[in-house]
């Protein structure tokens, strides 16, 4: 823009057509807030804007996320008459879906009198994009019930919709109205890289890869697609596999690609591809971005490699929460609780605000190194002072703590202190503290509530029995005996990974 920038300015008396192009060439750049100046110049200048300008004005707001500078903007869009305008209808609808106050987009839409396929683009885009998938699939049920014919634009929003709520069918129906009108979508690889989303998150990998196999040409958005739908359909290999075409076809990958990539890696502890893409990352990207330092950490941490982890911590400039999270939780199972304890406060000095995940990490630290004071306080202070719900891990990790330190009694007052149910995790692990302290009373009791959720667990059996043994309550240990061989148990095989 600074070439057009450059023009406009030395023109002595530039007319409404070069007012209007410089602020929609701002308006749709990297710098939308120089599309604000320009037309608060004009209205100095006492130029009167027109239909044309107000909607680039409004796109330049949506662009910002200026909710308020938007909202000032309606009320002069309304008093100068443009507001009934459609084409500037549809941008203020857009801005206000863009930032999340679907109540005014819903109502400006309801006083259209005929809105077009772009004013029913944005409404659905509006909610698809603030999550409310339910509501989109409403209004494009609703708009093929006032006979306007879905474009690509409808069909990616949908299609997002029906991958947010796994709506399968709905889905294949669309992909079969693209398939019918082929010409009209072939080209537009944002359609398929939508299908083969939504095939991925459906688990339907199969379609998803045969979708990819037909495209006649591809970006690194389809790619994306179908690695990102193997990696979470667990598919680990078949995404580093990819991953390889994807180069001898000459792409080269983006932050996307390298993240997804990288938790493939951490899944399957492929750390030869971790460290290439490493390599790629450190010769192609200066620094590492907060997705990538993160998704590095975490592959090293899994891969083992814990002093590689730190080293892309510490050189990983701009640290979200994510990323310091990553850190302690690698820090913690690898047994450097104190390292771990240390990253957390450094974290509490940047000024962000933990979350689940990272006391779990902390917890887990404390439980490793047996930290039990430590461990109480930082369980407190994220129900108190970061008014976080402890979930099952939380717990799990509390008890865990206790249960090694022998404060059984404890363990097992917490336990029952659940607002939820416990899950047979947390049972099994005050269990196998009974069975080190030979404390038959709670091991009774612990067993017990496994027999209520879970019955068939060949090792519940097992370690009661030997509790038994090692109480010399052999008449027990026969009982417990006989009742296996009554009821038909599950044992889980051991397996180990090449």
């Amino acid at each position: 823009m600074d070439l057009p920038m450059k023009i406009f300015t030395h023109s002595s008396n530039p007319n409404q057509f070069a007012w209007n192009t410089i602020i929609r060439g701002f308006s749709i750049s990297l710098n939308p807030e120089k599309a604000l100046h320009i037309f608060i110049k004009m209205l100095r200048k006492t130029f009167e804007p027109e239909s044309f300008t107000y909607a680039f004005v409004l796109k330049a707001c949506a662009k910002m996320n200026a909710f308020q500078t938007g909202k000032s903007v309606h009320v002069i869009v309304l008093k100068s008459g443009y507001g009934s305008h459609l084409f500037v209808a549809n941008t203020m609808i857009h801005l206000y879906a863009s930032c999340a106050d679907l109540g005014s987009a819903r109502k400006l839409f309801d006083e259209l009198y005929q809105p077009n396929a772009v004013t029913w683009n944005a409404l659905i885009s509006g909610y698809v994009q603030n999550g409310l998938a339910d509501e989109g699939l409403r209004v494009f049920h609703l708009m093929r019930s006032e006979g306007i014919r879905p474009d690509d634009v409808t069909v990616i929003g949908v299609i997002l919709a029906c991958a947010q709520k796994k709506e399968l069918e709905l889905g294949r129906w669309l992909h079969g109205y693209v398939d019918d009108n082929i010409a009209e979508f072939e080209m537009n690889l944002n359609v398929w890289t939508a299908f083969i989303d939504l095939y991925g998150k459906c688990g339907q990998m199969d379609v998803a890869r045969q979708v990819f196999n037909n495209l006649r040409r591809r970006d690194i958005g389809v790619w994306n697609a179908l690695i990102g739908g193997y990696v979470s359909n667990g598919c680990y290999r078949e995404a580093l596999d990819l991953f390889q075409d994807l180069e001898m076809d000459g792409f080269y990958p983006d932050e996307t690609t390298l993240a997804s990539t990288l938790t493939a890696c951490r899944h399957i502890g492929d750390l030869n591809v971790g460290k290439k893409i490493h390599k790629c990352i450190e010769e192609k990207c200066s620094t590492f971005n907060s997705i990538l330092g993160t998704a590095m950490v975490d592959m090293y941490s899994k891969c083992g490699c814990i002093s590689e982890a730190r080293k892309v911590f510490n050189n990983t400039p701009k640290r979200d929460l994510m990323t310091w999270t990553s850190m302690i939780c690698g820090l913690a199972v690898h047994g450097y609780a104190q390292d771990a304890l240390d990253i957390y406060e450094e974290m509490l000095g940047t000024g962000l605000r933990p979350d689940g995940v990272t006391f779990v990490g902390v917890l887990c630290a404390c439980s490793h190194a047996g930290l039990i004071d430590q461990g109480l306080h930082y369980f407190q202070s994220s129900m108190n002072t970061y008014k976080i719900s402890p979930t099952a891990e939380h717990h799990g990790c509390i008890i865990d703590l206790l249960s090694r330190s022998g404060r059984l009694s404890e363990a097992y007052e917490i336990i029952r202190s659940m607002k939820s149910q416990p899950n047979p995790i947390i049972w099994r692990a005050l269990l196998s503290a009974c069975r080190v302290h030979s404390n038959v009373e709670l091991a009774e009791a612990a067993v017990a509530n496994l027999f209520k959720l879970e019955s068939d667990q060949s090792a519940d059996y097992i370690l009661l029995s030997n509790i038994y043994a090692s109480n010399g309550r052999w008449e027990d240990v026969e009982t417990i005996r006989r009742k296996m061989g009554e009821v038909v148990l599950r044992k889980v095989p051991g397996l180990s990974f090449v």
